[in-house]
């Protein structure tokens, strides 16, 4: 299982340097040949990030068509154990989410930020997923 971080998805939406990996590695998110996980919040943030209805709109529709996707929603209370987690270890309060749900699923975060890798879960970027496929 991947955790996948809202900063892989920024980085094709705004066609930054690393983007036509990032969407190789979601595409095959897509297609259903990895499974992975986003989190309900990084999904919100996006949504907000983009404004527009109608782009917001599109995005929804997309990622709930992925067929490797999950959305994982976080009790309130699992939230605050995460926020308390990521005070603990030096993150904010997002990527301590991540990191929470990495944790609780024995799972690998797929980020660009290197602020996990401080850290004893595995931090992968999408270029090291995508070269499996050949």
């Amino acid at each position: 299982m991947l955790v996948v971080d809202a900063n892989v998805v920024l980085e094709v939406l705004y066609k930054r340097a690393k983007w036509r990996e990032a969407k190789a590695f979601l595409d095959r998110v897509k297609r259903g040949e990895l499974s992975a996980c986003m989190l309900h919040f990084a999904v919100h943030a996006i949504s907000a990030i983009l404004g527009e209805p109608g782009l917001a709109s599109r995005f929804l529709r997309e990622v709930a068509s992925w067929r490797g996707l999950r959305v994982i929603d976080l009790p309130l209370e699992e939230e605050a154990l995460a926020a308390d987690l990521a005070g603990k270890v030096g993150l904010d309060f997002d990527d301590g989410l991540h990191y929470y749900v990495a944790k609780k699923l024995d799972a690998a975060i797929v980020s660009y930020d290197r602020d996990f890798d401080k850290l004893d879960a595995k931090r992968l970027e999408p270029g090291e997923l995508i070269q499996e496929a050949g």
